[in-house]
Protein backbone atom coordinates (compact mmCIF):
# COMPACT_ATOMS: atom_id res chain seq x y z
CA UNK A 1 0.00 0.00 0.00
CA UNK A 2 1.42 3.65 -0.92
CA UNK A 3 2.30 5.96 1.65
CA UNK A 4 0.08 8.56 2.06
CA UNK A 5 0.00 12.04 0.20
CA UNK A 6 1.43 14.38 3.26
CA UNK A 7 2.97 17.18 1.40
CA UNK A 8 4.02 19.30 -1.49
CA UNK A 9 6.75 20.11 -3.62
CA UNK A 10 6.41 24.01 -4.02
CA UNK A 11 8.23 25.99 -6.83
CA UNK A 12 8.72 29.51 -6.66
CA UNK A 13 9.49 31.45 -9.73
CA UNK A 14 10.74 34.57 -9.78
CA UNK A 15 11.29 37.17 -12.69
CA UNK A 16 13.67 38.95 -13.35
CA UNK A 17 14.46 42.18 -15.30
CA UNK A 18 16.04 41.65 -18.33
CA UNK A 19 17.34 37.43 -16.90
CA UNK A 20 16.53 34.24 -16.58
CA UNK A 21 13.81 33.73 -14.50
CA UNK A 22 15.37 32.69 -10.87
CA UNK A 23 13.62 29.47 -9.49
CA UNK A 24 13.71 27.98 -5.36
CA UNK A 25 12.24 24.54 -4.17
CA UNK A 26 10.26 24.48 -1.12
CA UNK A 27 9.21 20.93 0.67
CA UNK A 28 5.76 21.97 2.64
CA UNK A 29 4.01 19.84 5.18
CA UNK A 30 0.50 20.51 3.69
CA UNK A 31 -1.25 17.63 1.93
CA UNK A 32 -3.25 20.39 -0.08
CA UNK A 33 -1.24 21.81 -3.07
CA UNK A 34 -3.37 25.49 -2.41
CA UNK A 35 -2.72 25.85 0.97
CA UNK A 36 1.05 24.52 0.74
CA UNK A 37 1.19 27.06 -2.38
CA UNK A 38 -0.04 29.75 0.55
CA UNK A 39 2.15 28.88 3.11
CA UNK A 40 5.16 29.86 1.34
CA UNK A 41 3.41 32.75 -0.60
CA UNK A 42 2.95 33.97 2.57
CA UNK A 43 6.08 33.23 3.86
CA UNK A 44 8.19 34.46 1.09
CA UNK A 45 6.05 37.88 0.61
CA UNK A 46 4.21 37.65 -2.67
CA UNK A 47 4.95 40.36 -5.33
CA UNK A 48 3.65 40.67 -8.59
CA UNK A 49 6.83 39.54 -10.02
CA UNK A 50 6.58 35.92 -8.06
CA UNK A 51 4.82 32.80 -9.31
CA UNK A 52 4.04 30.13 -6.30
CA UNK A 53 3.11 26.19 -7.54
CA UNK A 54 2.78 23.24 -6.43
CA UNK A 55 4.72 20.95 -8.70
CA UNK A 56 4.42 17.31 -7.31
CA UNK A 57 3.93 15.35 -3.88
CA UNK A 58 5.34 14.38 -1.09
CA UNK A 59 5.07 10.86 0.94
CA UNK A 60 4.45 11.24 5.03
CA UNK A 61 8.13 8.99 4.51
CA UNK A 62 9.21 12.13 3.01
CA UNK A 63 8.06 14.29 5.13
CA UNK A 64 9.30 12.43 8.01
CA UNK A 65 12.79 12.27 6.94
CA UNK A 66 13.12 15.97 6.24
CA UNK A 67 11.88 16.37 10.28
CA UNK A 68 8.41 18.64 9.33
CA UNK A 69 5.65 18.74 11.00
CA UNK A 70 2.43 20.22 9.96
CA UNK A 71 2.81 23.27 8.09
CA UNK A 72 6.51 23.42 8.34
CA UNK A 73 7.94 23.86 5.44
CA UNK A 74 12.55 23.51 3.90
CA UNK A 75 13.89 25.49 1.13
CA UNK A 76 16.02 23.43 -1.41
CA UNK A 77 18.33 25.43 -3.26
Amino acid sequence: MPDRIEGQTVRVTTKRFGGSPLRDFYSVAEPDPRKAETIIGRAIGMTPDVLVEAVGSLSAAEIRALGLKPGQFAHHS
